[in-house]
């Protein structure tokens, strides 16, 4: 046991670790805004760092992040996804939602079945969802 968290009452630490998890996908969701809004207004080409502007917002943040390009394609990509996908968006800005989960739902998420999906992603693990959405999007499923 740690010291620091000893005296604290292990209810206390659950529901601690609880909202933590929360705040992980808000923050999760939080960025994947940010960086959507970036790239819609071409920030990379305006926005304060070091050296010549970059060429897309992706070199703009490796760049100053050092997060690696394919991982921000990646995360860009979801981003713009979730402008068709405004229950998943807001649940993921909500906490109920990780970025696992919302990146495996963009693939086979449509107006029509968003809702299904999310009840779905809600009551299921991350690994149980992006199986779900891997068969869906093979043709293993038609619905959730």
């Amino acid at each position: 046991m740690h010291a620091k968290t000893a005296s604290i009452p292990l209810e206390s630490v659950a529901d601690d670790l609880v909202a933590g998890c929360r705040a992980v996908s808000q923050q999760s969701s939080r960025f994947l805004f940010l960086l959507r809004e970036f790239d819609l207004r071409r920030g990379y080409r305006e926005a304060r760092g070091t050296g010549p502007c970059a060429a897309d917002s992706v070199e703009w943040l490796d760049g100053r992040c050092g997060i690696g390009k394919d991982e921000i394609r990646e995360q860009l990509r979801v981003a713009y996804a979730l402008l068709n996908l405004p229950e998943t968006e807001t649940a993921f800005e909500s906490g109920d939602l990780t970025f696992v989960k919302v990146r495996a739902l963009v693939e086979v998420a449509t107006s029509a079945n968003e809702t299904a999906l999310l009840d779905f992603a809600r009551a299921m693990t991350d690994a149980q969802v992006v199986a779900y959405c891997q068969r869906l999007s093979r043709g293993g499923y038609t619905s959730a």
